[in-house]
This record gives structure tokens, C-alpha cells and sequence, in this order.
């Protein structure tokens, strides 16, 4: 899903503490498909951040170039969560089987402050990529 001429920069991260392994396996195989060219950091566990009953998250940065608008590749992302279990309540609950977040297309910032978290700094430190 990439023409050169239109080509966008994405970065991305993505975690789970629930079934970690499995569901960051899921979205790797489903973003490999749609993303071919997709990079990935290395595996990091990581510390949850202002959790209830936390449970250790596995966290994984990526980087791809799609042709895709910005919505499009948000609802994506959207989907392959739901595909893997992630609800609404899901969070309130501290039990996350996915969440994916599209950190920055292009040169636009889109989260500025997950930037500043450790686990996301922590799984680019983990990416070749950067």
C-alpha cells in the first residue's frame, strides 16, 4: 500500500499486558500485510504508567510508508485493536490486549506527549530504525 510518489512516513507504538506475545504477534502479521516495507524495534517490557493492578506491558515500536491518508491508516489501526480484543472498557479495566498508536505521519506529531513517556521512548531506544 505504497506509491513512492505519495509515500507518507509513519511511526507507530504498540503494547499489551494481556496475552502480550500473542497479540503483538497478531498485529505484526496484519501490519506486514498491509505494510510490506514496516520496520520493527525489538520487544521491550515496560512498566505501566498510572494503572491500577498493573500487570507489565510489552511494548514494540515500528516505522512503514504508506500512500494511505492519515484516516485511513488510524482506522486501521483501529480495527486490528478491536480484531485482538481491545474494547472500550478495556483500559478503565488495566487489561489491554493492544493498543496501537500512530505516534507521527510525516514530520507531523501527532501525540506529542506519549513522546515524553518512557515506554515509548524505551521501545524506540529498542528500534534501528531511529
Amino acid at each position: 500500500m505504497c506509491d513512492t510518489a505519495t509515500s507518507h512516513t509513519c511511526l507507530l507504538c504498540m503494547g499489551s499486558n494481556l496475552d502480550a506475545l500473542l497479540h503483538l504477534k497478531n498485529a505484526e502479521d496484519a501490519l506486514q500485510r498491509l505494510f510490506p516495507d514496516i520496520e520493527w524495534g525489538g520487544i521491550v517490557e515496560t512498566v505501566p504508567e498510572k494503572m491500577e493492578n498493573p500487570q507489565p506491558f510489552l511494548n514494540r515500536a515500528a516505522r512503514f510508508r504508506t500512500s494511505l491518508p492519515m484516516t485511513e491508516v488510524r482506522s486501521i489501526l483501529k480495527q486490528i485493536e478491536q480484531t485482538n480484543g481491545r474494547t472500550p472498557d478495556s483500559k478503565k479495566e488495566g487489561r489491554i490486549p493492544l493498543d496501537i498508536d500512530l505516534l507521527s505521519y510525516d514530520q507531523q506529531v501527532l501525540k506529542p506527549e506519549d513522546w515524553q513517556k518512557e515506554y515509548v521512548r524505551l521501545a524506540f531506544r529498542h528500534a534501528s530504525f531511529t
